[in-house]
Parts: C-alpha cells; structure tokens; sequence
C-alpha cells in the first residue's frame, strides 16, 4: 500500500477536530460527565435577584422602579424571585397614613389613561433628577453602613404599590422582609406593624411571600438588641400564625436569613430550626467571599477563594440535615464582596468568575434558589448600574437563564486541572425554541492565563455545539464593565428591548475552547441524554 494512502486512511479514523488541525485538540483537558440521572433540580427561579431596603431610606428613590428600562431588564430574568430586605429591613417602619413623595405622586399620576406595565412610569425629568441626586444618596447609605448606624425610616402605602407593581410587571415573585426589631417589654416580637402592612396588602390582593429580620446573628452590632435563636424561631411561629388568620394562609414563609456558617451563628440556625423550623418553607442564608473595602482582584480570580463556598454550603446542610431533615436550602443573598461590594470590581467582568461559580456549585451542592445582591441599589455589586446600563453580571445571569435548566448534572475535567478550569452540566433550558429536550448545556471558567481547550466524552464528540463564549469589552480588560459575547458587545437594543444572544455553532468533534480568563456556555444538542427527556 503506498504511503499516501495509508496516511490517508490513517487520517480518517481520527477525529473530526484533529482532522481538521482543530488547534488544542491534542492536549484539550477530557471531560467526565454522569449523565445516568439528576445530581439535584433547582427552582425554576434558581437564579433570582433582590433589591436592597436601604432603596427605601429615602422614599422618593423607589420611583426609580418605574424605569421601563430597568423593568425590560428585569423581565429578561423571569422567572425570578425578587427579595425585598437587607439590614434596611430592620429599620422599616410601614405608615399607612404617611403621604406619598413628589416623586411618588408623579409615577402615579404619569400612569392615567396608560398601561402602568408598558409604559415609563417615571416622567423624564423626575428620572434625571433622581440620578443626579443618586449619588449623594449611595455616599449617605455606605457611610450608615460602615458606621453602623441605622436611622429608623417610614414608608408609605405608595412605597409598597411601587415595589409590588415593579415585580408583577417584571414577571417577578416578591418576597417582603419585615423589621424583627420590633420587640415587646418582654423581648418577644411585637407584630403590631406586621399586621398594618399585611391587611393593607389583603386588601389590595397582592400576592406576596414573607421574611422576617436580615442576619439577626448582627442585630447586636447593629441595633444594640441580641435575640437567640429560639425566640427568632418563635417570632416566626407568631408570624406564621398571622399569615394563617389571613388572605396570606397560603403564602411562603422564609428566613432566618442569617450571615454565614460561623461560629455563634451556626448556633442560631441550630435553635431557630428546633423552634421554628417548622413555619418556614425554605431555610435561607447569607454568603459573600471577600472584604469589599479591601478585596483585591488576585482575590477574585483566586480558585482557593471560590473554593471556600463549597465549605459553607456543606456547613450549612450539616445542621439543616440533623435538624430539619429534606428541608429546602436558598442562598437569601448572595454576591462577591460585603460591604457593598468591591469598587471597580464587583461590578465589573472579574466579577463574573465567583458569580457563575457559586451558581454552578450552588445548583451541584442541592441549593434551590439563590438570590442576587442587588439587581438595582446602592454599592458595587448591582447587575445594573445607575444609568439603567446592564453591567457583566446582568449579561451573564440572562444567559445562565436562557440556557441552563433546573436537572443538574455531574461533570468534572479528567486529571489534575480541577482547580483553574471549572465545569458544570445541566440539561439545556428549553425555554429556547432552538434547543430541545435532551439536550445539554455546560458552562466552564478558565482561571488560567492561556486559553484552555475542553473535549466532550466520546459519545458525544459526533454532536453539533453552540459556543456562548464571554470575554470583556474594551482596554480595561477584566475590570471592563462592557462584555463582548462571541466577539460582539452586548447592549440594549432599545429601552423595551433586549439584544439576541447569538450562539457561534462548532463543527461536530471540535475542542470547545476557552481563552484566558473567560467564561462561557456550551450547548450540546441532539445530545437525547434521557435524564433530560
């Protein structure tokens, strides 16, 4: 047989991607997946999103949710919680008899004769107005924050039609946390002002879940007051009870939305479950991973630092699971750095790697919600910024949502290369019209400073792929606020109006790659995984 030949042949029983020089193919990290049956299923709200209580120090802020900007944003999350709380919660107070705002007035009144869902509920010059005043409003929110002290605020009926029309316009599930420091001589929870807020809502017909207090494993440092966990789990037991004697008797219930998994708080969750376990629906609690005044972005980009997440998660269901038993978990909220996030970094494409991670971990590790600080607020680490601009985290959340579904996978990268280059599988979101059941969607990072090349199992290296690769935008590089999804940038189309995501399909048999310091998805279709059938 001529040599020519024999090469020839040779060359055809490798293949396609190396056939064809696919560059990478021949060191591409080998990809394990499970795909017999679910590791776990998330919410279909997995990902969901909060607006901070401090929105409301100043009422007239909260017009800002008559942006229909900031409402197509939004909608582009459904379906989604949206959770109303933060340490504001706690020094809330609802005044029935409070007269609305300027502002307020005006969203209410520029909605005469109109679609209060579609059109701009905040008039234009109240907008503009609003944010050249924002800023001086975000300096007086982070200056209460690092002082520690909070000045107790009043909000109006208005305030709470506000929020709610924001969420049912935006196709969102409100969640409303309601101040636990209010407390009685004898230290139990006085529900005098619950009960307002509650018969005002009945009366309104809204349809709301409940929370009650923020992190109360803090309410020392901040309030002064120090409440265990057994009273906390009593207080929701009375809270409970008042749902029960309302339009509310069939309305969720969460908490205790304690700080993370630390010593003396880990001892809170443990009392509150055995009290009051029993009234919530889902066990919630708080994670961040860095100091934001003094986070570094070595820090974000740091697998040892994503790492210590997993830690936390598997603390917390350790007590869940001696206690309340196959009780449901949810990250009540969540995002890269505390204290509002790190400046020029929280909000920015780095962000992106302890974002997607703890989603990818969270859905793993059996989590069924987690809630992102914020969508829109004060601090850093807001998915849009004060412009009603969609930042990284935005762009990457509504592609999480358009492509990963709720039957979570097991995946992992074959050898030593666990560490930097992250993997995470699920069946592919058929919300899409363009995929189908059984197919797959993997989303991967690489922390590495070198592109990266992955390659599927054998049995799925015949498939087609869809390629939703993000890299920033811009000379700024990782700390770009931009973001480019397969070379192009993404942006708004108009204010209704969100952008197509358009995939960047991939010969069968190719190494799915993944240049320095990027993430993405990948879409495997005609994949027919029955686990996802």
């Amino acid at each position: 047989m001529p040599p020519s030949l024999l090469l020839l042949l040779l060359l055809l029983e490798l293949p396609p991607s190396i056939r064809a020089g696919s560059p990478g193919a021949e060191d591409a990290a080998e990809l394990d997946f499970s795909t017999a049956g679910p590791v776990s299923r998330v919410s279909p709200a997995f990902l969901s999103v909060t607006i901070d209580a401090n929105l409301a120090t100043h009422p007239q802020f909260l017009a800002f949710l008559g942006s229909l900007r900031l409402r197509t944003l939004a909608r582009g999350l459904s379906p989604a919680y949206l959770r109303f709380g933060g340490t504001k919660t706690d020094f809330l107070i609802f005044d029935p008899k409070k007269e609305p705002t300027f502002e307020e007035r005006s969203y209410w009144q520029s909605q005469v004769n109109q679609d209060i869902c579609n059109s701009q509920a905040l008039p234009s010059e109240v907008e503009k107005r609003l944010q050249l005043e924002w800023p001086f409003q975000e300096l007086l929110l982070l200056q209460e924050q690092y002082q520690k002290k909070f000045k107790t605020t009043t909000y109006s009926k208005s305030a709470v039609d506000m929020l709610y029309t924001f969420a049912n316009c935006s196709g969102l599930d409100l969640i409303f946390g309601l101040n636990a420091l209010l407390r009685t001589t004898d230290s139990r929870w006085n529900s005098s002002n619950a009960q307002l807020l509650l018969d005002y809502c009945s009366s309104k017909g809204y349809n709301i879940s409940w929370e009650l207090g923020n992190e109360p494993n803090s309410f020392w440092k901040k309030a002064g007051v120090s409440i265990d966990g057994s009273q906390l789990g009593e207080d929701f037991v009375e809270l409970h009870k008042l749902l029960g004697k309302s339009t509310f008797k069939n309305a969720k219930l969460y908490g205790p939305d304690v700080g993370q998994p630390r010593g003396k708080t880990v001892k809170m969750l443990q009392s509150f479950l055995k009290t009051g376990g029993a009234a919530i629906d889902s066990i919630t609690w708080h994670h961040y991973y860095v100091n934001g005044r003094i986070a570094t972005e070595e820090e974000f980009l740091n697998p040892d630092v994503l790492d210590t997440f997993a830690l936390s998660v598997q603390k917390v269901f350790q007590v869940v699971e001696e206690i309340t038993p196959h009780k449901k978990v949810w990250l009540g909220e969540t995002s890269s750095a505390y204290g509002g996030g790190a400046p020029l970094l929280s909000n920015t494409f780095a962000a992106g790697f302890m974002w997607l991670d703890k989603l990818g971990l969270s859905a793993r590790m059996g989590i069924e919600v987690v809630m992102r600080q914020v969508l829109f607020g004060a601090g850093n680490y807001h998915l849009v910024d004060e412009n009603f601009e969609p930042l990284p985290d935005y762009w990457l959340s509504l592609l999480f949502k358009k492509l990963v579904g709720t039957t979570v996978l097991a995946a992992q990268v074959k050898g030593p290369d666990k560490s930097k280059l992250r993997v995470y599988l699920h069946c592919t979101s058929i919300n899409d019209s363009r995929y189908k059941e059984g197919d797959l969607t993997l989303y991967a990072l690489n922390l590495h400073n070198v592109t990266k090349y992955l390659q599927l199992p054998s049995y799925l290296s015949d498939k087609e792929v869809d390629k939703y690769l993000l890299k920033p935008s811009g000379p700024d590089g990782l700390l770009s606020r931009s973001v480019q999804l397969n070379g192009k940038i993404l942006k708004m189309v108009n204010n209704e109006t969100l952008p197509t995501l358009i995939e960047k399909p991939l010969r069968p048999g190719s190494s799915l790659g993944l240049p320095a310091f990027s993430y993405g998805f990948f879409v495997i279709k005609n994949a027919k995984v029955a686990a996802c059938i």
